[in-house]
């Protein structure tokens, strides 16, 4: 017997590996069978980026290496996000939750003239399809479905994202985790209805990937609440004059957010890269009247990417509080920090100002106030009259050419925006204290040119072209009078002439009136 198992066991083994083979024998000639497709377009550059209002212009060949029956070639324009999270839960069915988000797709008809007929693809002859498509500016409203909690997260994610994530598509990093991807790609599929039932088969399908940068606009600059830890824009720190030697001051760090880092254009000849220019304001208010402002160090600066991703679309833009969060874990953020410059601000010179008094009062012109019913004109200016020296830093940014930047957008399920991280460090007289470190951390935002003088509409003029539409497509009611209004019009009977009076007639009424002829 179990000489017999031997054998059957054998005999098990021998019939499921040729089945393995006739299987795969199978699929190797339905392969070989399946027509060949090859996408191209027009004036292709290997790493060309395409921009907003870019026409993409070029042809399908498919090729069937045996006649085949097809119904229809499907030509689309697609554009996808993909982001998934890892599952941390110990219930959990698998080890990461998955998203797919289809935000753009742009359809090529194909008119009945182009396909053979009947539509059987001969053997060996190859048959052309062009397609034309243009990348537009806004995507439709129903790509963004789900609430949210205002109008301008929606306006946010009714742009068309930048491609993000793909290594094939860039040449350097940038910045973006596997986390969350975005691909736009040219796809052709050969459809075939089954004739039993009528459902669609894909005979062969194939895309073309593509490199899309879409002109984005510097939007308005953030409303940062005071508390908010996301961003900080002002700092206090008080320094000492050495361990037990007292207070030396109170110095306070400010900047407002800066201008929007414009990338150029895909179609630009220019090198050169993009810039922008921070401000820091410095205010030193001395412990005493001999306490002189304290010696600069050095200046460092650093841009901080944040990819945000979720698997569930977000209702408003998000930050590291909510990503971060315990209760979030459809969501999560990557940061990735890139080092700016370095440099010594020692020599920055401070100016001295005399204090005015406790309180003095504005006139209605200087008055920041933006209520007209203030109790009361009066500002503190200085609580005890000392001096104090203010200092101004220019703090020039340059994005480096190492990375590939892309523009700050917000979309459905994923979001990347920056921060300008700046650090400076300050020494005080004595050696045997350490230096203090402040930091600052302001928003800044990336935007891109277009290749085209059009450029990408605002929220205002898609409001507003909206509206147009909805006034000229409102329903309008035409009805027959009411009984009273007929006949009692206000316009006198025809025999009222619709000519203009000439000369002849004022000259009769001045004639008819005029005392002097009477």
């Amino acid at each position: 017997m179990s000489h017999s198992a031997m054998a059957s066991h054998g005999y098990s083994h021998s019939v499921h590996s040729t089945a393995g083979t006739i299987a795969t024998y199978a699929k190797k000639m339905g392969l070989q069978g399946r027509p060949d497709l090859l996408i191209s377009l027009n004036e292709e550059v290997e790493g060309k980026v395409y921009t907003t209002f870019d026409a993409l212009s070029g042809k399908v060949e498919v090729t069937a290496p045996h006649s085949a029956r097809f119904d229809e070639i499907q030509i689309t324009l697609e554009g996808i996000v993909k982001t998934y999270v890892e599952n941390l839960s110990a219930t959990a069915s698998s080890s990461r939750t998955n998203a797919v988000h289809r935000f753009l797709k742009l359809s090529m008809p194909i008119p009945d003239s182009e396909y053979p007929q009947p539509r059987i693809a001969e053997a060996g002859r190859t048959y052309i399809f062009p397609f034309n498509f243009v990348i537009p500016d806004q995507l439709l409203p129903r790509s963004c479905s789900h609430g949210c909690t205002s109008e301008h997260v929606q306006h946010a994610h009714l742009q068309l994202p930048p491609s993000m994530g793909d290594r094939e598509m860039v040449s350097s990093d940038d910045l973006a985790p596997e986390m969350s991807k975005v691909q736009y790609s040219i796809k052709v599929k050969v459809i075939r209805s089954r004739e039993s039932d009528g459902k669609e088969l894909v005979l062969v399908e194939g895309q073309k990937k593509l490199h899309i940068v879409p002109a984005m606009t510097e939007a308005p600059p953030l409303s940062i609440q005071p508390g908010e830890d996301e961003y900080v824009l002002s700092k206090s720190k008080t320094l000492k004059k050495g361990v037990f030697s007292g207070k030396l001051g109170k110095i306070t760090i400010s900047a407002d957010q800066p201008n929007a880092l414009v990338l150029p254009a895909p179609s630009s000849t220019t090198t050169a890269p993009a810039t922008s220019m921070a401000t820091v304001h410095l205010r030193f208010e001395p412990h005493d009247g001999s306490s002189q402002p304290p010696r600069l160090g050095g200046l460092t600066t650093k841009i901080k990417a944040s990819t945000f991703f979720a698997v569930r679309p977000t209702a408003a833009i998000p930050t590291h509080r909510n990503a971060l969060s315990q209760f979030e874990m459809h969501r999560g953020v990557y940061d990735h920090s890139v080092s700016l410059n370095s440099r010594c601000v020692e020599s920055v010179s401070w100016a001295k100002h005399k204090a005015a008094p406790a309180y003095t009062r504005r006139n209605s012109a200087s008055s920041s106030s933006s209520s007209d019913c203030s109790d009361s004109n009066l500002t503190p200016e200085s609580v005890d009259g000392a001096p104090y020296y203010t200092a101004t830093i220019l703090v020039p940014i340059t994005l480096p050419s190492n990375k590939t930047w892309i523009p700050t957008f917000h979309n459905c399920i994923t979001s990347r925006i920056y921060t300008l991280d700046i650090s400076l460090t300050i020494h005080t007289p004595s050696k045997a204290v350490a230096a203090s470190t402040v930091a600052l951390h302001l928003p800044i935002q990336i935007a891109a040119k277009g290749s085209h003088d059009r450029r990408p509409s605002t929220a205002a003029e898609v409001a507003a072209e909206l509206a147009e539409v909805d006034e000229y497509f409102r329903p309008r009611v035409i009805e027959v009078p009411s009984e009273g209004l007929i006949g009692n019009s206000v316009i006198s009977p025809a025999q009222q002439s619709v000519l203009p009076p000439s000369y002849e007639s004022f000259g009769q009424a001045q004639r008819a009136t005029s005392p002097s002829r009477c």
